[in-house]
């Protein structure tokens, strides 16, 4: 989190992001699928969208939003930042009011590795803690997009971890004297007394690589990354997301598609408080009833 109050201070001078001209429409046609199929098409999406678990659980956002643009003028970041607050609000999550900590920032720069340098520095070495497959991506050359986010376990009913003493005779048997512990007891074989909240987000974007996309599709796309922990580098993007928006060869996109607005509703609308692989499942049972749901209303004559 204090890697947010670092950017406010490295972001000085903005510089100013042209926007793309206005798209034209893009449609999309695709065959009539079971249930059963759809929900395995769900799961292979999730399996090469979503980041590894952080806890053994898949991390989302609990607490409300304060997302804030960093490196261009007002009216470009306005685009961003609303866009974030929209997708928020249509999976439930609250939006902070009045003169809010920022904890989602959305940096543009023309030197993206130099800038999550400089933040790594300036904050002893914060981002060192990230996996190293992440922490070889932040510092790609070639990455229209990058991001990170900071993730931490709490109590089922949002309650922080509470800090207490281990015990006489602790620190004799070189243990810590003090330990962090969850007292939710409330538990059970399906569901677990704790979940894994997003407590920041930050997403450098690299104005001189992301191209000629729509304005539209990149604010969607930032959009997703901020509220979701996604693969920054899949070896193959899930197949009708506008997560491939930079990849060679892929469809032009101009905003989030079916596939990705069911995604992001399954993700806040699956239960927080059981093991990770359930969570998925549940994902993928949602994102299938959406999608047989979409074909119903689509195949319903008009009145």
């Amino acid at each position: 989190m204090r890697a947010l109050l670092c950017l406010l201070s490295i972001m000085s001078a903005s510089a100013a992001l042209a926007q793309p001209a206005p798209a034209d429409t893009m449609t999309v046609t695709a065959e009539r699928l079971s249930r059963g199929a759809l929900r395995a098409q769900a799961s292979k999406f999730m399996r090469k969208a979503l980041a590894d678990t952080r806890n053994g659980q898949n991390a989302r956002w609990f607490t409300q939003l304060c997302p804030v643009a960093l490196g261009v003028d007002d009216k470009v970041g306005q685009l961003f930042t609303s866009r974030i607050a929209d997708v928020a609000r249509h999976v439930g999550l609250k939006l902070a009011g009045g003169d809010c900590d920022p904890n989602v920032a959305v940096v543009f720069t023309r030197d993206a590795r130099t800038l999550v340098k400089t933040v790594n520095r300036r904050q002893s070495g914060a981002l060192d803690a990230l996996p190293e497959p992440e922490r070889a991506l932040l510092n790609s050359p070639t990455l229209p997009v990058r991001w990170w986010h900071f993730t931490a376990p709490e109590s089922a009913d949002g309650k922080p971890f509470s800090p207490g003493p281990l015990g006489l005779g602790a620190s004799a048997n070189g243990l810590p004297g003090e330990i962090t512990y969850n007292n939710n007891a409330r538990a059970s074989r399906l569901d677990l007394p704790s979940r894994v909240g997003i407590t920041g987000a930050v997403i450098v974007v690299d104005i001189d690589r992301i191209g000629a996309v729509s304005m539209a599709a990149l604010t969607d796309y930032v959009a997703l990354v901020a509220l979701s922990r996604l693969r920054m580098n899949a070896r193959e993007r899930p197949e009708g997301s506008i997560m491939a928006l930079f990849d060679p060869g892929a469809p032009r996109f101009y905003g989030l598609t079916d596939q990705d607005e069911r995604f992001i509703e399954a993700i806040y609308g699956s239960p927080a408080t059981v093991e990770g692989w359930r969570q998925r499942g549940d994902m993928a049972g949602r994102m299938a009833d959406a999608a047989v749901e979409a074909a119903k209303i689509k195949a319903t004559p008009p009145q």
